[in-house]
């Protein structure tokens, strides 16, 4: 599978994610729903939330964002998601103070790096030759 990460997150820029195409969105947070938006309308799936869990990450002007190539030309739930997240966004506003950004990037990269290594599990899981167990992930 053909994935790629959007991001206006300055700390990942240069950070080895094997398997994971970085584009780095210069700009705040409209910048990054654009980016995302215009990839959703052309070939591309959700593959992580746009929209964190919770509302001081909500408020964050930092997002990165997983989407993965797709057979279809638009990512029709992935649209709709993208819209709540850009209403919720202006319901609560962005805070940005530039004192916390490197926190909030710290906090996003975590996040993202989490993200990742549940994917990389679920891709393996997801092959005929793996067998999950309840211990994790074993060879047939």
């Amino acid at each position: 599978m053909e994935y790629v990460i959007l991001t206006n997150n300055g700390s990942i820029i240069g950070t080895d994610l094997q398997g994971f195409a970085v584009i780095h969105v210069p700009g705040g947070i409209e910048a990054i729903y654009e980016a995302i938006s215009d990839h959703l309308q052309n070939g591309y799936a959700l593959v992580s939330s746009p929209l964190p869990a919770n509302v001081p990450l909500i408020r964050s002007p930092i997002r990165s964002v997983i989407l993965e190539k797709n057979s279809r030309k638009y990512d029709a739930q992935g649209l709709i998601t993208l819209e709540k997240a850009k209403a919720r966004t202006a319901i609560l506003g962005v805070h940005d103070t530039g004192r916390t950004r490197s926190d909030l990037e710290c906090i996003n990269k975590d996040q993202l790096l989490l993200a990742i290594r549940q994917l990389k599990e679920f891709d393996l899981c997801s092959q005929p030759e793996y067998s999950i167990e309840q211990d994790g992930v074993t060879p047939s």
